[in-house]
């Protein structure tokens, strides 16, 4: 009987966060508003795609493909109303840098985008 292994998914969000508080912390130095905005639209990509990696991989193998389906799905709609809530919560609460805010969730999303790429190429 063949065993499939769970994908190293949780390694994605371990380095983004990494990434992010470099990035961030350097910033600290220069301006302490534009750090927090980065982080905070970092945070804006890092945590719901923790969601969504959390509920797509509750469940493995081919038994359990209604389940695994049912899993993308909440994934993804709690991905989408968790991003949503944050930047609303960052710009209504914090005197956030919008272009600092932007500019740390894209980079958070292409980060992820590589390094889930890898995860599938098995290279990570």
């Amino acid at each position: 009987m063949a065993n499939i292994k769970r994908p190293p998914i949780y390694r994605v969000t371990a380095i983004q966060s990494l990434v992010l508080l470099l990035i961030s912390g350097g910033w600290s130095f220069i301006d302490t508003i534009v750090a927090w905005s980065i982080l905070a639209g970092g945070v804006i990509a890092v945590i719901p795609h923790l969601y969504f990696t959390v509920y797509a991989f509750r469940h493995m193998g081919a038994r359990a493909s209604r389940e695994i389906a049912r899993s993308f799905h909440r994934g993804l709609a709690g991905k989408f109303v968790l991003t949503l809530a944050g930047f609303a919560s960052v710009f209504l609460v914090f005197p956030a840098k919008p272009l600092a805010v932007f500019s740390g969730y894209i980079t958070m999303l292409f980060l992820q985008w590589f390094l889930v790429a890898r995860v599938v190429s098995r290279r990570l």
